[in-house]
């Protein structure tokens, strides 16, 4: 799509967790299809996709963010109303979530997050703005620990072994 030096974005990934899982991720997608919310997501998914591809083309965070958000809080639906319903998240996770939508919305701080299939929380901002938030998400009392990373240059095929 493009080179990872196209658009500097940077994910600051907020750790409020570190303990395994109750339910697995593969167990959680095969449980997807029990929640009466994933085919509404299933549906929205290509959609979401077309400005996903047209934000990051265009480097625009305030048209990309929404859409994470919105597909964050969508997938994690289905998981709290399959059966068995998954409740992932900790109470450290809608800490950050509130204060995401605070610094932006009364700050400015151009921020938004995802969630992984987990309890954590990904922050997603340009990298001019990451250091800011890499300090606000590490002062949380819910954070134990922040990490940072950014566009990388894709699969290499690797002729040796790795361990």
């Amino acid at each position: 799509m493009h080179s990872e030096d196209h658009w500097a974005l940077r994910d600051v990934i907020a750790i409020v967790s570190t303990g395994a899982k109750r339910v697995s991720s593969s167990s959680g997608h095969r449980l997807a299809a029990t929640s009466p919310l994933n085919s509404a997501r299933t549906r929205s998914v290509g959609a979401w996709l077309d400005t996903v591809r047209q934000a990051i083309a265009e480097r625009d965070i305030g048209l990309l963010g929404p859409v994470l958000e919105l597909d964050a809080l969508a997938m994690h639906g289905v998981m709290m109303t399959s059966t068995p319903s998954l409740l992932y998240w900790q109470p450290g996770t809608l800490d950050v979530l509130q204060a995401v939508r605070a610094w932006r919305e009364d700050e400015g701080v151009p921020v938004y997050f995802t969630i992984d299939a987990g309890p954590n929380v990904h922050l997603i901002c340009e990298a001019e703005a990451a250091a800011e938030v890499e300090r606000r998400v590490g002062a949380l009392p819910a954070v134990g620990r922040v990490l940072m990373s950014g566009p990388g240059t894709g699969p290499e095929l690797l002729d040796g072994h790795l361990f």
